[in-house]
């Protein structure tokens, strides 16, 4: 009996012994599966991690990292919901960049939030992670629509860039979850990767703007260079030709290729050349120059033509590279302009030679009679014959004609002062200034320089002008 009893008791005790080894065999099964969990949950969120870092810092559109950063971050935290807002330091105002998960009203509600304000505004705000179990029972829920769309469990951490703070990355469940500290340390991560790289990414975006506004203008200056009616080139400190137009070609003769090799301002004549390196040197020194000058141009085939060329500098970063210059033909104008002075002049000659007349008859006609009129009148009044009331009317006839014969006088040397042609111009001016001594202006006459002859054309006009300024003098001074 008591050999039965101890074959029992050693069966119970075997069994227990077993049950107890196969019960810590199955707990050493589930720790191994827990850290085989999350030894895959950690590479996972490594393989996450490495992906998002590897196109942070391969690509440089901004959207596409966001992107990918929200499907890793869905896929790896098992998130409902995923938001980016980045700050407007206008407003101070964080903006939704980038979201997924959303319903459109609830996007438009929570569009722009201010910073200090709301679980996202307060992590812009401090700078510093933030976790939510229940957004329901949290102080900083501010917003009904946030309940309202279900986010119940929330992580968000902020984007930082050189220390400053610029936007959050925010995951959400729709039910009440615990994340743990992993997940805030791999948000954290991904925040860091997205924050450090986000300043490159803007830089790049600009320059890559920059570069296509650049790229814009040189092609619409390219369009205007070769549209160009004047002919423009430009040319280094070498004088080597660097850009032409088409409108070279017109003006010059030669083709594009041909004045590539030559510098365009060797055809110009020796004086026009002289003429523009002037200009170029004090544009160079900075002096007030004017930088349009006219020259005379040496086309192909040894005819020339007359051009205005306009000179400017071209720098690159600041300093002086080259000379850029702009050329007019202006030959038809000038031509024109020839014309029309040699026909003001035909015209002027005209006028005059009939003044001459005019001065010429009333002298040797009008006057003569006139002075003869008045002699006889002398006569007459000299005679006993006439009763003193006809000698009166005689005397004052012969007074009027002597006014007359005094306004013809002064009528025909306005007309043409004969010693305008006869002493020239400086005489007839002397006269002009003894004529206003005479009605009682002070005159002074200067001659500065020495005494010469002018063109007869040239004294007529200046003589011209003289008289009129006179003849205005003596209206003013009422003389």
């Amino acid at each position: 009996m008591v050999q039965k009893l101890t074959k029992t008791s050693a069966a119970e005790s075997g069994k227990k012994k077993a049950q107890q080894g196969l019960q810590e065999l199955q707990d050493t099964i589930e720790s191994l599966r827990a850290r085989v969990s999350a030894l895959e949950k950690n590479e996972q969120r490594l393989s996450a991690l490495n992906a998002i870092s590897a196109l942070v810092a391969q690509s440089m559109e901004f959207r596409d990292v966001l992107h990918l950063t929200a499907d890793k971050v869905m896929e790896v935290m098992e998130a409902d919901a995923i938001m980016v807002f980045l700050l407007d330091e206008e407003t101070d105002e964080l903006v939704l960049e980038l979201y997924q998960g959303l319903s459109a009203n609830f996007v438009t509600e929570v569009r722009r939030i201010k910073v200090g304000e709301g679980f996202n505004g307060t992590v812009a705000a401090k700078g510093e992670p933030l976790v939510i179990e229940d957004v329901t029972t949290h102080p900083l829920l501010n917003r009904q629509a946030v309940v309202g769309e279900g986010l119940r469990s929330q992580v968000i951490v902020p984007l930082k860039s050189k220390g400053k703070v610029i936007g959050t990355l925010c995951a959400a469940k729709r039910k009440p979850a615990n994340f743990d500290r992993d997940d805030m340390e791999l948000l954290s991560s991904i925040g860091n990767h997205i924050g450090a790289n986000l300043e490159n990414i803007r830089l790049y975006q600009d320059m890559k703007r920059a570069l296509s506004q650049l790229q814009q203008s040189e092609e619409r200056y390219r369009d205007l260079f070769e549209s160009a009616s004047d002919a423009i080139w430009v040319h280094d400190f070498d004088n080597k030709t660097l850009a032409v137009n088409r409108a070279c070609e017109k003006v010059t003769g030669y083709t594009s290729e041909k004045l590539m090799g030559m510098s365009v301002c060797q055809l110009m004549s020796s004086s026009g050349k002289a003429r523009v390196f002037e200009i170029e040197g004090g544009l160079l020194r900075e002096e007030p120059v004017e930088p349009r000058c006219e020259v005379e141009l040496i086309r192909k085939g040894g005819t020339t033509s007359t051009v205005e060329v306009t000179t400017s500098v071209v720098a690159r970063e600041g300093q002086p590279i080259g000379f850029q210059h702009a050329a007019r033909d202006v030959t038809e104008e000038r031509e024109m302009q020839g014309n029309l002075r040699y026909y003001l002049q035909q015209v002027t000659r005209a006028q005059e030679e009939e003044r001459k007349r005019i001065a010429r008859e009333l002298h040797d006609e009008t006057l003569q009679n006139l002075i003869v009129i008045s002699r006889q009148l002398e006569k007459i009044t000299s005679s006993d014959a006439l009763w003193e009331e006809s000698h009166e009317v005689v005397r004052g006839l012969k007074k009027q004609i002597e006014t007359a014969v005094q306004e013809i006088r002064r009528f025909s040397n306005d007309l043409r002062p004969s010693v305008l042609d006869d002493l020239g111009l400086l005489p007839a001016l002397e006269l002009l200034a003894d004529d206003l001594e005479a009605n009682g202006i002070k005159t002074t006459f200067e001659v500065i320089g020495v005494a010469r002859r002018l063109p007869p054309e040239v004294e007529v006009m200046l003589f011209r002008i003289a008289q009129e300024a006179v003849r205005n003098i003596r209206r003013h001074s009422q003389a």
